[in-house]
């Protein structure tokens, strides 16, 4: 950091041209390009992005190769779209992209491929986000909400972990956000530098609390919701387990978070002085309050518009839309009164949208993996030869054998609903002996949504990663003990299931 704090606040009224300014080379594990407190732009670390867009093009090649290794084949399905396990047949594939065309095959799948008006979605949304917290980073607003929560939370941040950590949970477990929260890290990265804990934490709050809710399903209707449908159960069906599951890894993971701070805390040598920050005139607490109430406000009317398009069946297809129209808007209106100036909203959005426009590239390559897989008619092979694989083990191991087997498919698909579609009628359609349909769908869930925070496809995590500048392998090398134990949690889970007949 270069300037004290409190010097945010006189920026508000700077002149057009001072928007582009950025900081010097960041801070190690400060990361996010950041110049002083408040003041962080989203943004990505080029060392980060080239790191993602290398890896994504390794697997996009290696599916590739896939595609002419394995043998095409196909399931024929019925009125409703589910797979009839006794129709698998192989075929000759005509449509198996050459060599020259799975360098085309992003732009080919953003075009054409199935579930591509989704990607599009989140790409747009992603472009609003990105100008929207440029313009409450140049308005202030973020700061002065920070600069309020700190004051009250200081002395009891920790207690404020398992709060922030039990909330983020919850909205995953029951509603499945998740991307949804990777608008809040801005908040989370300034709480957390004047909390003197690393950029690294800052993430962790969005992505291990997300990602781990999100598995940890209650009601998520893009897991649970969906695998059910396709299982033919109903969604409360063995809810009571999954709620203990969600208190069990509740407080593994709030332990983690608090482990995370302390060991921040303990290496900082250059301590933030929270006076400096929080110490304002009467004027200039009048004036932060009147910033948090609008910033809160927008942010209230974003989440409570997304909230409202889950719990509506008819609206979730567009939930990303209208958390965008609301963003929108909420920007105009705050924007328009904080800077002063249209032209200068204006900027300062189109300045966010340039910022976060790498993260287009990394969306597009995930999305052209299932793409490549889809054309080279691979996918009812690898289901097929799997059951041959599974059926006639015990119990216990059939669960292990289909736990790896969905963790495999989730590396290439990471949309939890497309895995449910396409897994779930395949193994139910076609049970296996000792396994029920409940610990099915559980296995699924497991294998689906922990690696939301460890495989290098998922798109909300390298998002994450390149918003706070870390490397994979940092990522990796930090969160990989805590990875384990979710595995071992996880696996524990599953054969205690299998022992009482779940």
């Amino acid at each position: 950091m270069e300037k004290i704090a409190n010097e945010m606040l006189d920026e508000v009224n700077q002149e057009n041209e001072n928007l582009n300014n950025e900081s010097n080379t960041p801070q190690k594990g400060q990361g996010g390009s950041p110049n002083k407190m408040g003041e962080m732009n989203v943004k990505f670390g080029l060392k980060s992005f080239l790191t993602v867009v290398g890896i994504l093009l390794a697997v996009v090649i290696t599916v590739g190769i896939l595609t002419f290794v394995i043998p095409a084949g196909q399931f024929e399905l019925d009125e409703n779209g589910k797979i009839i396990f006794e129709t698998y047949h192989q075929i000759e594939s005509t449509t198996r992209l050459p060599v020259w065309r799975w360098l085309t095959a992003p732009f080919e799948a953003l075009i054409i491929g199935e579930g591509n008006m989704q990607i599009i979605q989140v790409i747009a949304l992603l472009l609003i986000l990105g100008g929207t917290f440029k313009v409450l980073q140049e308005s202030g607003g973020l700061t002065s909400l920070v600069k309020i929560i700190i004051g009250k939370l200081y002395k009891k941040r920790f207690l404020a972990i398992w709060v922030i950590t039990f909330v983020l949970m919850f909205l995953s477990a029951v509603f499945g956000l998740q991307e949804q929260f990777l608008i809040l890290y801005p908040l989370f990265y300034m709480l957390c530098l004047a909390m003197n804990w690393s950029n690294f934490t800052a993430i962790s709050f969005i992505l291990i609390t997300s990602g781990v809710g999100f598995t940890t399903a209650i009601t998520n209707p893009f897991t649970i919701g969906t695998a059910a449908i396709n299982a033919g159960i109903s969604i409360a069906d063995g809810i009571g387990y999954r709620i203990i599951i969600f208190f069990v890894m509740y407080v593994f993971t709030a332990l983690f978070m608090v482990s995370m701070a302390k060991r921040d805390e303990k290496k900082c040598v250059n301590k933030f002085d929270i006076n400096s920050f929080t110490l304002s005139t009467p004027e200039e607490k009048v004036a932060d309050k009147k910033k948090a109430i609008m910033i809160t406000l927008l942010f209230s009317i974003a989440l409570l518009g997304v909230l409202i398009a889950i719990i509506i069946p008819a609206l979730r297809s567009i939930s990303m839309i209208i958390m965008g129209v609301a963003f929108i808007i909420g920007t105009i209106i705050v924007g328009r009164i904080l800077l002063g100036s249209f032209k200068k909203m204006g900027k300062c959005f189109l300045i966010g949208m340039k910022d976060v426009s790498p993260s287009l590239v990394i969306i597009i390559l995930a999305f052209s993996v299932k793409y490549i897989a889809d054309c080279g008619n691979i996918l009812h092979t690898i289901f097929y030869n799997f059951y041959n694989l599974i059926n006639g083990t015990s119990p216990y191991v059939g669960v292990l054998l289909l736990y790896v087997f969905v963790l495999v498919i989730e590396f290439f698909i990471p949309s939890a609903s497309a895995k449910a579609v396409l897994i779930i009628p395949l193994l139910t359609l076609a049970p296996i002996p000792g396994i029920s349909v409940n610990i099915i769908v559980l296995t699924y869930l497991f294998a689906d949504g922990y690696t939301n925070v460890l495989f290098p496809t998922c798109g909300t995590l390298l998002i994450g990663l390149g918003l706070a500048d870390i490397s994979y392998a940092e990522w990796f090398k930090k969160t990989i003990v805590f990875q384990v134990f979710l595995l071992l949690f996880s696996i524990a889970f599953l054969m205690l299931a299998v022992m009482v007949g779940y």
